[in-house]
């Protein structure tokens, strides 16, 4: 595999002093000498779905109450309950939550509706904030035009994790198409290990475009200008049917039900050999506290196709409600629980590779921490974000996309299970999203 540069994705942090990813987080900005607490008394309702960063959050809301004088309530339930209950919450506008997740695929519609607040005031007049910091790959999906409505607290790069005395007693070397992976997966599996650690649920329509923009696909022929779907291309189909193969024939049962945790512990307890699937749980693989494989996993970028790689990126933020009440105080926990002293406690104390920070990126202890089995994994998320950056995401914020991703995600459950062909599943796909997309005022033409 070449080289990965870090130039260009790092010399916008590169006048960003390196700050100590640990050591004693400073007293909030709006302190008072004497250690007064500005906000005492007050109480946050804050929403977030279930990830390392939230989790990590929890961990720390002490010492934000102790600098605030702010109690937070936290519900952190899984990602596919959050979005259908965030989702009635924001349009309801009832104003229960004082600060939600932004979720990446719900960003275009509901910024679009007004459902979250603009942040520019309150970045403007708070120089803690240190916005200037974000990566601009990690931004770029919190804002419309020059209108900021959330910060970012994850960018997942898609990598791919993989097994190296797996691979190494087979005599083969790590995969850079995804033809090679299917071709090299009966050589790497045996009775103890699966070729391939897969994810379902809504895992389907985060993994397989990796897949089908590798083969040359896309989900819309040009969004959002042009909107017809492109579900039922010979690409499109090509794609599917080799992420099936790869689920049915060389994945663990009952992967096609797999989340995100059930999936990860697949591979930190050694029972698959290559997964593929956002830094933040791929990387837990490289965690020498819980991963019985640490010590024998590396990384590179996914795997590309005839039409190159196209490693997926999911950037989610913290945002404040429209229908907010004390949006002043929602702005407290907002500014705290993404700077960098908190971002970068949390790199260096749990495994979160995935941040969007470019002091923290650029810190010695951070390149220093995550470099796994010889990858430079500083390096590979940039780079992800850097490819990300050339337009191929933008199919993922349309307003669209979450009933469309549900659909998808039943498509591709169909084909990874054997009841339809790649091809059947991908047509009847294709006809229903036509009707999502016709139905929401989109014109369709025949690709």
């Amino acid at each position: 595999m070449a080289k990965v540069s870090r130039r260009t994705f790092l010399q916008a942090a590169a006048a960003s002093a390196a700050l100590p990813l640990v050591g004693a987080l400073p007293r909030a900005g709006r302190a008072q000498a004497g250690g007064a607490k500005p906000f005492a008394g007050k109480t946050l309702n804050v929403f977030m779905f279930d990830h390392p960063y939230p989790r990590a959050l929890k961990e720390m809301l002490p010492q934000f109450t102790e600098r605030t004088g702010i109690k937070v309530e936290m519900d952190t339930p899984g990602f596919i309950v959050y979005n259908q209950r965030a989702d009635l919450e924001l349009s309801t506008g009832s104003g229960a939550f004082d600060v939600m997740t932004m979720t990446f695929i719900f960003s275009g519609k509901w910024i679009g509706a007004g459902w979250a607040s603009k942040l520019n005031d309150f970045i403007a007049k708070d120089p803690a904030a240190e916005a200037a910091d974000f990566l601009p790959g990690a931004m770029s999906p919190m804002k419309l035009g020059n209108d900021v409505f959330a910060l970012p607290f994850v960018a997942e790069s898609t990598l791919m994790v993989y097994r190296t005395d797996v691979l190494s007693k087979a005599g083969v070397k790590p995969p850079e198409t995804y033809d090679e992976l299917l071709a090299i997966a009966p050589k790497i599996q045996s009775a103890e290990i699966k070729a391939y650690m897969g994810r379902g649920t809504n895992g389907f329509h985060w993994v397989w475009p990796n897949f089908l923009y590798a083969y040359g696909g896309k989900f819309f022929a040009d969004p959002p200008k042009d909107m017809t779907p492109l579900l039922a291309s010979p690409e499109s189909i090509k794609s599917a049917d080799v992420l099936g193969k790869l689920y049915r024939d060389y994945s663990v049962p009952g992967v096609a039900s797999f989340a995100e945790p059930q999936s990860a512990g697949g591979m930190m307890d050694g029972r698959t050999a290559i997964f593929i699937d956002a830094l933040a749980w791929v990387g837990l693989a490289g965690d020498p506290v819980k991963s019985k494989v640490h010590d024998k996993v590396s990384f590179m970028l996914p795997p590309g196709g005839p039409a190159g790689r196209f490693p997926q990126v999911a950037v989610h933020g913290i945002q404040i409600p429209a229908a907010a009440k004390q949006k002043e105080v929602s702005w407290e926990f907002v500014k705290w629980a993404t700077s960098k002293e908190v971002m970068g406690r949390i790199a260096e104390t749990t495994t979160y590779p995935a941040v969007t920070r470019g002091s923290v990126l650029a810190n010695p202890k951070y390149k220093q921490k995550y470099n796994w089995g010889g990858s430079d994994i500083g390096a590979l998320h940039g780079q992800v974000l850097t490819l990300a950056g050339s337009g191929y995401m933008t199919y993922r914020t349309v307003p669209e996309f979450p009933p469309i991703a549900d659909r998808v995600t039943i498509a591709l459950s169909e084909i990874s299970t054997g009841q339809k062909s790649a091809e059947q599943a991908m047509r009847e796909c294709n006809r229903d999203v036509e009707g999502i997309l016709t139905k929401a005022g989109h014109k369709i033409r025949k690709p």
